[in-house]
């Protein structure tokens, strides 16, 4: 049975982050490090390690990790300066990528991989927190947004903010309410498959022959 959804107070965002900083502690350890030494994106090697870091240990499901690694250092110039600033349009120039003649939009991944240089920049999208969003929105109509909004990083920052002031929660960073937002979601199993869905350019896929499900 699925449980109730449950509200965001102060009270249980607090709970939910010691609860998943507990549960997830090594690898919030070894991603807070490998990102303290290599905070830059200039380096081939230092990229290839966060970006085959966030993929597995965030589970992105990229397949594609060297053609990845090469748009992050080829195709988007001054992204340092873009992440420092908590640039929206960080997360759009990492998400789109071009593979083999095609178009892949990698949108969960992108967030992630900005969310770990500028956690308080930038909120992390996944299955679990959509869910969870348009869940509370039908609940309380913390914001008007289609599900659409929430692929437009921009508009899903927006939701954010909104979804942080309704519920009084501006103590908290996106990282912590993210967790919150994590552990509330549904499904609560199967971490692996959360990224796998159907529909052009909105989460992270590759060709069929690549994926691995």
């Amino acid at each position: 049975m699925t449980a109730p959804l449950q509200k965001p107070t102060p009270d249980q965002v607090r709970a939910a982050c010691a609860r998943y900083d507990h549960d997830n502690q090594l690898t919030e350890q070894a991603l807070a490090e490998l990102l303290r030494q290599y905070p830059n994106n200039t380096d081939p090697r230092h990229v290839l390690l966060k970006v085959v870091a966030v993929n597995s240990l965030e589970h992105c499901n990229v397949f594609a990790i060297e053609a990845v690694t090469r748009h992050i250092l080829s195709d988007i110039p001054e992204l340092d300066r873009d992440l420092a600033a908590g640039s929206p349009e960080a997360v759009n120039k990492i998400a789109k990528v071009d593979i083999q003649g095609r178009h892949y939009n990698l949108y969960s991944f992108a967030t992630k991989y900005c969310s770990r240089h500028n956690p308080a920049a930038y909120p992390i999208y996944d299955q679990r927190i959509e869910h969870y969003l348009c869940q509370m929105q039908k609940l309380d109509h913390f914001s008007p947004f289609s599900h659409g909004d929430l692929l437009h990083y921009p508009k899903f920052l927006g939701i954010m903010n909104a979804f942080r002031d309704f519920h009084s929660l501006g103590a908290f960073s996106f990282a912590e309410i993210g967790k919150f937002l994590h552990l509330q979601a549904e499904p609560p199993a199967l971490p692996l498959q959360e990224e796998i869905q159907t529909g052009p350019g909105a989460f992270d896929f590759f060709p069929a022959q690549e994926a691995v499900s």
